[in-house]
């Protein structure tokens, strides 16, 4: 049985993104609102907002599915094989 006789598997490549962003999110965002009074949260709050980007994205390529540039075998194919 070759490569190409397997059926792919049904998968969503987003997934693992948005799991990871939004507990980086969360996490940060719980720290900086426990963080004290004297001390600047601002960093945390920007590991917030890249959490949330990680999870949008990871948003995204769930509902938009598998790319046209995701190849089989691991890396890109532009030409969409």
């Amino acid at each position: 049985m070759s490569y190409e006789q397997v059926e792919p598997r049904k998968r969503r490549p987003g997934l693992w993104l948005m799991i990871i962003g939004g507990l980086i999110a969360a996490g940060f965002a719980i720290l900086a609102l426990l963080s004290e009074a004297g001390s600047s949260p601002g960093p945390l709050w920007i590991v917030v907002g890249w959490g949330g980007l990680v999870f949008l994205y990871g948003l995204y390529r769930v509902v938009k599915g598998p790319s046209s540039l995701d190849h089989r075998k691991g890396g890109t194919d532009a030409n969409g094989r």
